[in-house]
């Protein structure tokens, strides 16, 4: 058992070499504005640097939730979220990426801080020092002129639940390898359901929000956006997803409800909302907020997107030489629908294969699309949207590899 183990994981770090995991907002007194107690200590009412808030269980909508990380043996399942006030009305919520997991196999691959620096994993299972915002560039470097949010204030929501924020649900499962039990805690909606109280407790009024994420986070940006809306009706307000195009096999819908109890919004998503296909989230979003603005970006040859993409059809291991092609050609075609069905829609396809750029520099170099990618969101996020449209690059099929998956 242990020799297959090994195998297995070998064939793994072989697939996964070539990638790094991506790691991938006038406060109010002691209590929540409904009397309720204060989930974390209240944000300063002056702008100033992040803060790392640490929310204690809260009851919501008459049901008790306890902030939580994975709980994979051996990881730190303590959850905290950091925010920054600015000097603007403006509030940017974003959610961190990092990977996920759906089955035994799969959440057999944690990525924690107790693992080598090389270690390759599938998800975050705990919270990492890499995950602070401070030290984060793009959206993140206030310094920045080219930074279109420099002065918004931020809420940054880590991710160490392993069900790109949608889950509400315990789960066992059994190492295949091992033949050891082990449990995850899928709790990223109900984590947010946590932040989001202390949000409206902070924020009273916004003028302006972008609601965004990276990788997994793209999607925790979709799943909450509803909430996020509601909260703040009479915000001018945007979703962004960065590499979070939703291209799925057949049959995860149904992976994401059973093991994560994947939660969508019923006002927006309907009664079926579980089981809304995960490449129609943006779409259904941008027609049911018409006076919203909805984004994508991705590169044409996202090889982590690629990656997961061979996962779910399959497993860990993968199988050589046509998740690329598949994901490519799908991606191309969601994207172009999304853009002749709702006009409240744009994307950004860059070049290349990296994964996300929202939290590093190349938000401020990215432009092979014909203009810099923080042009694009700084017209996405203007009055009148002149100069946002639909940007594609040219010339950028080739990978510089055979397919490794």
């Amino acid at each position: 058992m242990q020799s297959n183990a090994s195998n297995r994981r070998v064939v793994l770090s072989r697939a996964l070499a070539s990638l790094a995991l991506s790691a991938g907002l006038a406060a109010c007194g002691g209590s929540g504005g409904d009397g309720t107690p204060p989930v974390a200590e209240p944000l300063p009412a002056a702008p100033g640097d992040w803060t790392r808030f640490d929310p204690v269980a809260t009851e919501i909508d008459g049901k008790m939730l306890s902030p939580t990380c994975s709980g994979y043996p051996g990881t730190d399942p303590t959850f905290h979220f950091w925010a920054r006030r600015g000097a603007a009305a403006r509030l940017v919520v974003f959610f961190e990426g990092g990977g996920g997991c759906w089955d035994d196999a799969t959440c057999a691959f944690p990525l924690h801080s107790a693992m080598p620096a090389n270690a390759v994993g599938l998800y975050k299972a705990e919270i990492l020092p890499s995950d602070d915002p401070r030290a984060l560039s793009g959206i993140f470097d206030a310094s920045d002129p080219r930074n279109p949010l420099r002065d918004w204030s931020y809420v940054y929501v880590p991710y160490c639940t392993g069900d790109v924020h949608g889950g509400s649900k315990t789960m066992d499962y059994v190492d295949p390898f091992t033949g050891e039990p082990y449990r995850i805690e899928h709790r990223g909606a109900d984590n947010f359901a946590v932040v989001l109280r202390w949000i409206r407790d902070n924020f009273p009024s916004v003028e302006q929000m972008l609601v965004t994420g990276s990788s997994a986070g793209g999607y925790g940006a979709a799943i909450h956006y509803p909430a996020l809306r509601e909260t703040f009706p009479r915000a001018r307000a945007a979703m962004l997803a960065d590499a979070a195009q939703g291209v799925v096999p057949p049959g995860f819908e149904e992976l994401r409800r059973d093991h994560w109890n994947f939660q969508l919004s019923p006002r927006v998503f309907g009664s079926d909302a579980s089981d809304v296909p995960t490449s129609e989230l943006t779409g259904r979003l941008a027609s049911h907020f018409p006076g919203d603005r909805l984004g994508q970006y991705t590169t044409s040859l996202d090889l982590s997107q690629m990656l997961f993409y061979d996962a779910m059809l399959h497993g860990p291991a993968g199988q050589q030489g046509t998740a690329c092609i598949e994901w490519s050609e799908t991606m191309r075609r969601e994207l172009r629908d999304r853009q002749r069905e709702a006009n409240n829609f744009r994307s950004y396809l860059a070049a290349g294969t990296t994964h996300t750029l929202l939290r590093d520099e190349l938000f401020f170099t990215e432009s092979s699309a014909g203009a810099p990618f923080s042009d694009w969101l700084a017209a996405m996020l203007s009055p009148g949207g002149e100069g946002w449209t639909n940007l594609e690059c040219t010339d950028c099929e080739t990978l510089a590899m055979p397919c490794p998956f």
